[in-house]
């Protein structure tokens, strides 16, 4: 199997076969779609760095992490003596924010190992114990872990949710930017654009059984046409099984979330009013603390020590797109699910204890249990 490392090459040769044999060819295509196609996320930062910025600091760009060349992307606290691998069995790392799971290589493929690292209690749990050499990564897992991967050659044109997961081949928009050639989710149809999400995150199986994403699908495409859901009711049709079990999927996620984009408004586009409206100003529009409330919410005994601003971080406006004091412009740790642990909570910490280590931030926050509690 070639290694799926961050890649944009193929020979002219390889591209010809590819492209004959290949899926490249989406279903009601004209223009094939061959790996020259696509340029990678780092080619789509010379001119969107805005929005470059932005993503390389979610977890879809680090959805995949290369042991081989950088071991310290394991998470995992490998001395347990019971673990049924080593840590050079490990060539990929696959996730990092609620769990982390282990690729190693059999053969020609890759399989994930069958434990998994809590990132949240940090202690090892059984992964497919008895299955896990019966569920080949590219079968089950890469389509969704990478940019355009093709069966044939088991090669990808990037190992990342990268930009062209989302917005498709970008090659032809690189050389002649314009709208008209590339995929801006704003700008599809509500329901295609949801697909674009839909499309790992609802499970189902491609229309030939075998793999376990909508192989030869595109953004802006159809899913329903690429994709059977796995939880189909009786009579469903594709297209309604993908947008019920999406809005399930979204649904359930902002629950857990205990949002409260919605009570500030940011879901509406709300705007604070006024000139020079202060962080704390925005957030107790909607927050309204009193002196013994804001000492429970920071855990400080001292209100007045402790502002909104100094554990919520606020982002730079340009990153966001948004103008000064736009609320869009803040990020809040709250919209983390109850007890998740984001490692910028420590940078924080660290503003005013520089003298701690991060792992007393992480016991610090998680003895708190609800670390991001608010009134309503």
């Amino acid at each position: 199997m070639s290694l799926p490392g961050r890649r944009t090459i193929v020979s002219v040769a390889a591209i010809v076969a590819a492209v004959a044999l290949s899926p490249w060819f989406s279903a009601g295509d004209a223009a094939p779609v061959t790996k020259e196609s696509y340029v990678g996320s780092g080619r789509c930062a010379d001119c969107h760095q805005i929005q470059y910025k932005g993503w390389v600091k979610t977890f879809h760009s680090t959805v995949v992490g290369d042991a081989k060349k950088d071991p310290s992307v394991i998470m995992a606290d490998m001395s347990d003596p019971d673990l049924p691998f080593k840590k050079e069995d490990i060539h990929f790392t696959i996730g990092g924010h609620w769990d982390q799971r282990y690729l190693t290589k059999i053969g020609d493929d890759y399989y994930i190992l069958p434990r998994l690292w809590s990132v949240q209690s940090k202690k090892w749990r059984p992964y497919s114990t008895y299955g896990w050499q019966k569920r080949p990564y590219t079968k089950y897992c890469i389509g969704c872990h990478s940019v355009a991967f093709d069966p044939k050659t088991r090669e990808v044109a990037e190992h990342a949710v990268g930009c062209e997961s989302c917005h498709g081949a970008g090659a032809g928009h690189a050389a002649k930017p314009g709208r008209g050639n590339i995929v801006n989710p704003k700008r599809l149809p509500e329901n295609r654009a949801e697909e674009i999400c839909a499309s790992c995150h609802v499970r189902g199986k491609d229309l030939s059984g075998e793999y376990f994403f909508p192989l030869g699908w595109r953004p802006g495409e159809e899913l329903g046409r690429f994709y059977n859901p796995i939880e189909k009711n009786e009579g469903e049709g594709n297209d309604n099984a993908i947008h019920r079990l999406w809005d399930k999927w979204r649904s359930d996620r902002e629950s857990q979330s205990r949002s409260r984009c919605e009570v500030c408004g940011i879901h509406q586009n709300a705007k604070p009013q006024g000139q020079k409206i202060s962080v704390d100003a925005i957030c107790m529009s909607c927050h309204e603390y009193d002196e013994k409330q804001m000492s429970q919410h920071t855990h400080h005994k001292a209100p007045a020590s402790v502002g909104c601003s100094d554990c919520h971080e606020q982002k730079d406006p340009d990153v966001n797109e948004s103008k000064e004091n736009n609320v869009h412009s803040y990020s809040y740790f709250l919209i983390h699910p109850q007890g998740c642990w984001d490692t910028e909570i420590q940078n924080r910490c660290a503003k005013c204890h520089a003298d701690k280590p991060k792992k007393w931030a992480y016991d610090t926050v998680m003895s708190w249990k609800k670390p991001v509690v608010i009134d309503h």
